[in-house]
């Protein structure tokens, strides 16, 4: 079931000791106990403006994050609020209150960046928050935006000249709320009513001198010694594929330990269970799992359940040999008694011995749930009975040549069939582990095929959003008379064309080359036989015929 946290109070979750910024690990710690989707909304904006108070009311409050009264800024670092949301059940609302931009008793400016910067990254939905109305002063204030592109790039790689696309920042950039407190104006333009979206929207048009936070990241973006995006995401997609295939590991050992009984009656019954708990886990990797580059932490996942079904497989076993043989011990007592006293060593001793016997055996098949071994275990005790046996029926003067000779043949010949009926069983298991490979492979290939679709329906929604947003920019530049500009734009919607039509163009062949290449190397893990390697491989091609 999925948790939220239980704050009554806000936390400091970055902190600020004489601009030298940590982390509060008492913070972090809350943050990984949360398993619910989470909402994170950060407000900024220059000191004593009340973001604290806004802050409040958005956790439903009117008390938690410190409220100032002077002229001193009260919020130092970045505090963190988790709260139930309001709107979206099952989910949880993290407000970040920043301290105050533009405090005068800082003594490095550059702090003011930083915090911003973190604001940035960490959360959903960005509040900027000032007083008054959106004029040109309120814009200088929030110069801190051409300073993000200066503190962070978003690939590792720039463009020849140094710079890199604004497309890249809009498509890591929270949604973006300007609150502007103690507004008196009224909301017209040009004598008519506007909405607060479209004022937004006309404050921070293009003007001669004052040009687009767009157009702002392309000109200060540069290929300096800063924090770069795309490193950033690889590090984090590290930690967190990482912690994905150890959670899905785990929730694989914990159902699988819930669920199985040993020992298991046949091995298909374990099968089973565990083809199950696979399936599971392998949803839970995918939920959490994001730019696994060439699926190298989900093949990782794929040895490591194979190994914990190889250590279920042989508990099962182990399971079964110490119950049969529990079993057999004492279904055989009277008769190794028997043995012992020389209950059998007399004229007609063989057909009592006979008797005994096969009363064992009858009584043995009758045992419920005996589990893998069963036959196995029956087979050595009965090899261990054969030279006893030949010994009693050598020894019984009842017996004529020919009856003894009949007793030879009839004891080779059960032999025969027992260790046959053992071999028979170890071809079916052997077949039901090729069928539950094929099961494996087919599950991890179908989740990762659906991951796949979903991620690169994403990628074009994105890319298509992105598109919008330059389109609009440019009829925005053309309206406002930078014809110029406008004209620069062409060819970044063009190149943003083409990787549209590129990526849908190209979804197909991609997926059958990527889910190819998993294939063959999840096959690499489980092969061995060549049989077995054979009929994977079979089973592989099917798939990509079907898909």
């Amino acid at each position: 079931m999925a948790s939220g946290p239980n704050m009554m109070a806000p936390i400091c979750l970055v902190e600020n000791n004489n601009m030298q910024l940590s982390v509060n690990q008492r913070a972090t710690q809350i943050l990984e106990q949360i398993s619910q989707p989470v909402v994170v909304v950060a407000i900024v904006g220059l000191y004593r403006t009340g973001k604290s108070y806004l802050m409040n009311r958005l956790a439903g409050q009117n008390r938690g994050f410190p409220l100032g009264s002077t002229v001193q800024s009260k919020t130092k670092g970045i505090w963190m609020w988790c709260v139930p949301h309001p709107s979206k059940p099952n989910h949880t609302l993290v407000l970040l209150d920043t301290e105050g931009l533009g405090d005068v008793e800082k003594g490095d400016p550059k702090n003011d960046s930083w915090i911003f910067a973190l604001a940035v990254l960490l959360c959903s939905t960005f509040v900027y928050n000032s007083l008054g109305t959106i004029n040109h002063q309120a814009l200088e204030q929030l110069h801190y935006v051409t300073e993000l592109t200066e503190l962070i790039r978003t690939k590792s790689s720039p463009k020849e000249d140094g710079t890199e696309d604004s497309t890249e920042f809009v498509s890591f950039f929270p949604d973006f709320i300007w609150t502007v407190r103690d507004f008196t104006l009224e909301l017209k333009l040009n004598d008519d009513p506007i909405t607060e979206d479209e004022y937004l929207e006309n404050a921070l048009k293009l003007i001669p001198g004052l040009r687009t936070l767009v157009v702002t990241y392309v000109d200060t973006i540069n290929t300096g010694a800063v924090p770069c995006l795309e490193n950033a995401v690889t590090t984090l997609a590290q930690l967190e594929n990482s912690v994905a295939v150890q959670k899905a590991a785990d929730h694989y050992s914990e159902q699988m330990a819930q669920r199985v009984r040993f020992p298991t009656d046949t091995l298909q019954e374990l099968l089973d269970v565990h083809a199950d708990c696979e399936r599971e886990a392998i949803r839970v990797f995918m939920e959490r799992s994001f730019k696994d580059e060439n699926q190298e932490f989900q093949k990782t996942l794929v040895e490591i359940i194979k190994d914990k079904k190889q250590h279920f497989l042989q508990q099962n076993e182990e399971a079964s040999v110490k119950y049969c043989q529990s079993m057999l011990d004492q279904l055989s007592k009277a008769l190794m008694e028997n043995i012992s006293i020389g209950t059998f060593s007399v004229p007609g001793g063989y057909k009592l011995y006979r008797q005994a016997k096969e009363s064992i055996e009858w009584n043995y098949s009758q045992v419920p749930r005996k589990g893998v071994k069963a036959n196995e275990v029956l087979q050595n005790f009965l090899q261990s009975q054969a030279s006893i046996e030949k010994s009693i029926w050598q020894a019984d003067k009842a017996l004529t040549d020919g009856e003894k000779a009949i007793a030879v043949e009839r004891a080779s010949k059960e032999a025969a069939e027992k260790e046959q009926e053992v071999l028979r069983q170890k071809l079916l298991e052997q077949e039901q582990q090729i069928e539950a490979q094929q099961r494996s492979l087919q599950e991890n290939i179908a989740q990762l095929k659906e991951k796949m679709e979903r991620e690169t329906e994403n990628i074009i929604k994105e890319q298509n959003m992105m598109l919008e947003h330059k389109l609009k920019v440019q009829e925005d530049l053309l309206k406002e008379g930078f014809r110029k500009k406008s004209e620069e734009m062409d060819e970044e919607i063009r190149q943003l064309k083409r990787t549209i039509d590129t990526t849908k163009n190209n979804e197909a062949s991609w997926f059958t080359q990527a889910l190819d290449r998993f294939g063959s190397e999840i096959i690499s893990i489980f092969a061995s036989p060549v049989r077995v390697l054979d009929t994977v491989v079979r089973t592989v091609s099917s798939i990509f015929k079907k898909n």
